[in-house]
């Protein structure tokens, strides 16, 4: 049983959040452009169904959303019951570290697109990141790209451990509490806070230059790129109970950042 098993469908607090307009506008931004008439897309772990939801709105001709959780895939179905019963959604369990199909069909190389927000996140070591990076290559058509969302891509985790201990980053979900280093030295533990009501998970973040190697290693030899997240127009300081000094704290610090890297 996975620790998203026993959140279920409570991980949903985190669409109320403030921060998730701002995460979803990033994400928005990035896929957008990328989605032509026709795109067929695999969502790596894609919990509750959120973004295959937004994918489809969005323009994509069909999505396949796969998971580790059964509870979590209970969840997305749930949210998509027409989509499901028409095909154009569907949902598999599945473990991203797996060279494994996840098309219809079995077959290799089928989506033009892959997507996972705070998927790579859950690689304890390079080596599962690696493995991570290879399955979506495997999955991706010859031309595909992935679009992941992690943790702010740095070298310097000390900095960033440190500075999240600053009050004005910890007035509101999700909250970051890094734990300590990796013995390899390429990342952190991270437990990430979404409530104050037990929804909380353990995740890691990498190193930006781990997270670039590990694309490599895996098979994704294509343009690689990252976006800074941006917090867009309509998302005010207000809406965060921040004031002006603490916002500009809240600027200095993203939560997360885009990863786009084409398989060649």
């Amino acid at each position: 049983m996975s620790q998203y098993d026993l959140i279920g469908a409570s991980y949903n607090v985190v669409e109320n959040l403030p921060y998730r307009a701002v995460e979803k506008y990033n994400v928005y931004m990035a896929i957008k452009p990328l989605l032509k008439p026709g795109t067929s897309v695999i969502e790596f772990a894609c919990g509750t169904g959120f973004y295959s939801s937004h994918i489809l709105t969005w323009g994509a001709a069909y999505v396949t959303g796969m998971d580790i959780s059964p509870a979590m895939l209970e969840s997305a179905t749930n949210r998509l019951p027409s989509q499901v019963a028409s095909g154009t959604a569907r949902f598999v369990v599945g473990d991203g570290t797996m060279s494994t199909s996840f098309a219809p069909d079995d077959s290799y190389g089928h989506f033009d697109l892959a997507f996972g927000a705070w998927f790579l996140n859950y690689a304890p070591s390079k080596e599962k990141l690696i493995a991570m990076f290879e399955s979506i290559s495997l999955n991706l058509k010859s031309g595909g790209v992935f679009v992941g969302v992690v943790p702010h891509p740095t070298d310097d985790l000390a900095k960033r451990a440190e500075d999240y201990k600053n009050a004005s980053l910890n007035q509101f979900f999700p909250r970051n509490e890094y734990l300590d280093e990796l013995d390899s030295g390429d990342g952190w533990r991270l437990r990430v806070f979404l409530s104050n009501d037990g929804v909380d998970f353990m995740t890691w973040h990498m190193k930006k230059s781990v997270y670039e190697e590990a694309a490599r290693l895996g098979g994704m030899k294509g343009k690689l790129e990252w976006r800074r997240e941006t917090l867009g127009r309509e998302v005010q300081r207000e809406q965060f109970g921040l004031t002006a000094d603490e916002w500009q704290v809240r600027v200095a610090n993203p939560h997360c950042g885009i990863l786009l890297v084409w398989k060649d």
